[in-house]
């Protein structure tokens, strides 16, 4: 199978060159439609560093949650580790983190990146995930400036797009959905709305790719999470929780996540709720409030 990064300068140019040219929202975009069904609450973190996967997943289901997010820690991991590690528990794995490294400037590293998410889209399947998380980037640009032909973050655009492009077969083949996840400009320089990442979702055009939409980073990006949700949340399969700059849990500001949530109904949204969050004290302590908080506030929105 042909790589991003394995084309010459014009093929590159050619075949990227009206990726992004249609409008976010324009009028061709796909539409989402999903059935009504019950949300499900994971955790990412906070959990004590010390357990194990599998001391984890028992306390978190006996905290009452339903699944575990696997960030890098453990999605690296023999897969007969994982399952081992998480038989009997009665826990779902909810999402598997991707590579992380789409938009490296080493082309054998971006290459190695798009296989990395063959691999997570084939582990989120074997271990019944639905999903599985992108973040093209962390930190600055480091491309080189080409104008007048492209500027760095054209070369940026265009590499994503691309590359998502070529994961779309392994995407439906898994019938994994792969999430890019909107980052605050702290970050990442690339992608922190919602709005840019539903830009890259309709240029690529293809069942499976989906928003994470993390309110943590909503609550320092959007003007309005509601109205954001609202126009965009047709994409939103899953979400992250956290309270304010302090990204603690659910609950310890009190952030009123209900205005989100009313948007996200109206969209028929029926997907994971995971707390990705510190804890204002112990982890356990922590995560039993923010789920009781986040339930009420689901029922309530």
């Amino acid at each position: 199978m042909n790589k991003a990064t394995g084309v010459n300068r014009r093929e590159f140019l050619t075949g990227c060159a009206g990726a992004l040219a249609t409008p976010a929202l324009a009028a061709g975009a796909p539409q989402v439609q999903w059935n009504p069904g019950p949300v499900r609450y994971g955790v990412r973190t906070p959990l004590p560093q010390e357990m194990t996967l599998r001391e984890r997943a028992q306390l978190v289901k006996r905290l009452g949650y339903d699944g575990i997010e696997l960030g890098n820690e453990w999605a690296d991991k023999p897969l007969e580790f994982l399952q081992d590690q998480l038989a009997g528990i009665g826990i779902a794995v909810s999402a598997v983190v991707g590579s992380i490294k789409l938009l490296d400037t080493d082309p054998l590293v971006r290459t190695q990146a798009v296989d990395t998410d063959r691999e997570r889209l084939d582990l989120a399947r074997t271990l019944g995930a639905s999903d599985i998380i992108e973040v093209p980037v962390f930190g600055p640009n480091k491309f080189q400036d080409l104008s007048p032909l492209m500027s760095a973050r054209e070369v940026e655009e265009r590499l994503l797009v691309a590359e998502l492009k070529e994961l779309a077969p392994n995407v439906q083949k898994a019938g994994v959905n792969l999430m890019l996840e909107p980052c605050n400009r702290k970050e990442t320089h690339f992608m922190n709305t919602q709005s840019q990442a539903a830009k890259f979702i309709e240029a690529v055009d293809a069942p499976g790719f989906k928003l994470l939409s993390d309110f943590y980073h909503m609550q320092l990006e959007e003007r309005d999470i509601a109205a954001t949700l609202r126009e965009f949340g047709k994409y939103t399969v899953y979400c992250h929780l956290a309270d304010g700059k302090a990204r603690t849990e659910p609950g310890s500001l009190p952030f009123d996540y209900r205005p989100g949530f009313r948007a996200l109904k109206e969209w028929g949204f029926s997907g994971w709720l995971t707390m990705e969050c510190k804890a204002t004290d112990n982890p356990e302590a922590a995560l039993a409030r923010g789920l009781a908080y986040i339930k009420k506030q689901w029922e309530e929105a």
